[in-house]
């Protein structure tokens, strides 16, 4: 953590670590320490940069996947028999209170409506019926905009987060249905950032992972592998 080429390089590692982990149902291939290390350095940085947004970001960013890495080391003990099912009941309880008291701290930071983006200059002319949308992205109070367009991407990770967690324990978690309500918030935040117009180029590129797990639970419906299908084929285009 001393020098910001490692931080970066390390950041990059962790998001594919924790993927690949939380995808084969495995271990991360860093140790919990790693991850630790990252989520202190970032913590310092938030406590003593009270108004810098960027440092506020990282912290979210680092918390966030310290928790998924969490997450990821307790679905693989369950998977190599490592705990005993009351344990791994208990952990699975106290991941469950942590997610939530971090939702909710995501949920509650920006919520002035100032914040948020209000017109899609990207987007396709609004029709009276478009049966080609399976998710309202015009919602004026939902992507955040401008200083705060970084909060989108620590948004969308955590839902990620959220929903393979959920996926793997679904029967003491939540229902299909919810499931599926997480998956279509993921696509929502998708479509607004594509036609927002702002952030870097390429923007949509950091929600790859994340879309390939939504497109998961979506409906097994043509409209909505149409849509997978195309934004699949976007991110191709945009490298």
């Amino acid at each position: 953590m001393q020098s910001e080429t490692h931080r970066k390089i390390i950041s990059w590692y962790i998001r594919f670590d924790l993927f690949a982990g939380m995808m084969s149902g495995g271990k991360t291939v860093l140790g919990r320490e790693w991850f630790s290390a990252c989520a202190e350095f970032y913590k310092r940085q938030a406590r003593d940069k009270p108004n810098d947004f960027g440092a506020l970001f990282e912290d979210m960013f680092a918390t966030s996947r310290l928790i998924a890495t969490d997450i990821a080391l307790l679905l693989a003990s369950r998977n190599t028999g490592e705990k005993s099912e009351e344990d791994f009941a208990q952990e699975v309880q106290a991941l469950h209170a942590e997610m939530e008291d971090f939702n909710h701290k995501l949920s509650t930071t920006f919520t002035d409506p100032s914040c948020f983006i209000k017109t899609f200059p990207k987007a396709p002319p609004p029709q009276v019926e478009n049966i080609e949308d399976i998710v309202d992205f015009r919602d004026p109070n939902f992507c955040l905009s401008g200083e705060l367009f970084s909060m989108n991407y620590i948004l969308i990770d955590f839902w990620a987060m959220q929903l393979m967690f959920r996926l793997q324990l679904s029967t003491t978690l939540s229902t299909p249905d919810e499931l599926q309500a997480i998956a279509l918030k993921k696509c929502k935040m998708f479509e607004a950032v594509e036609y927002s117009g702002q952030g870097p180029p390429g923007a949509i590129l950091g929600f790859q992972a994340s879309l390939g797990i939504a497109c998961l639970l979506l409906p097994k419906e043509k409209k909505f592998t149409d849509w997978s299908r195309h934004k699949f084929a976007l991110m191709e285009q945009h490298g």
